[in-house]
């Protein structure tokens, strides 16, 4: 095999690797964990905290308005026992009468609204709450596809790997430490000539370079990045 053909070929299935290996650590990772879950759980908590909230809140004005009715009794009773027979001692009984009177409405008013803000919270935190189980149930069941899906790519990046070892012991240590040094200054080490232009920097390549890649199997440089060509 020409050594451009054999250093591309092991490019090709070093690439191949790499992208086997992502998918496996995407897949450990879906095994592992389940984002759609996890953010429709963190979601259901947040609702689960607002209704709290909310329901505090209710307690609280429930807790006032209990109050306020206990205030207002105490002061009718006062006002209507007869005990008090001054006059400014009354009026003053009239007002306070008045002034819980009218807490008390801004209060029903109050708890009628926040009620409602319960009963919203309520029903939004069932809904996300039962997306959340949803979700968590159609991941558990995805589980064992994943599973064999990860095993399989185990076998095909064993497989690659063999072909990967084999491919650079056809090549000599000479080659295979150019090709390694390209790597690694220029990320990728050989690319394809298209439409005349080198495939890593985009620039035209000289037509004698263009014929010698042609007439050659040994690896040809682009003059500008210094990648090898490879015919397209």
């Amino acid at each position: 095999m020409a050594t451009i053909e054999a250093l591309f070929k092991l490019q090709e299935l070093e690439l191949a690797l790499r992208k086997n290996r992502e998918d496996l650590a995407g897949i450990a990772a879906r095994i592992e964990r389940d984002e759609a879950s996890v953010h429709a759980h963190a979601v259901a908590v947040r609702a689960q905290r607002a209704l709290a909230a909310l329901e505090n809140e209710q307690s609280a004005l429930d807790v006032d308005m209990q109050d306020t009715i206990e205030r207002l009794g105490t002061v009718e009773r006062q006002l209507y026992s007869g005990s008090t027979a001054a006059s400014k001692d009354l009026l003053a009984l009239q007002r306070e009468v008045a002034y819980y009177k009218e807490r008390q409405g801004n209060l029903e008013e109050q708890l009628l609204a926040k009620m409602e803000q319960v009963e919203a919270a309520q029903s939004r935190a069932a809904e996300l709450d039962a997306a959340y189980r949803q979700a968590e149930a159609a991941w558990r069941e995805s589980v064992p596809s994943l599973q064999t899906e990860q095993q399989r790519l185990q076998r095909h990046g064993e497989e690659m790997a063999e072909a990967r070892d084999e491919a650079e012991s056809a090549l000599t240590a000479a080659e295979v430490k150019g090709f390694r040094s390209l790597e690694a200054s220029r990320g990728q080490a050989i690319v394809r000539v298209e439409r005349g232009m080198c495939g890593g920097c985009a620039i035209a390549v000289p037509s004698h370079e263009l014929q010698l890649l042609r007439s050659t199997h040994d690896p040809v440089r682009c003059p500008n990045c210094g990648r090898y060509l490879y015919p397209g």
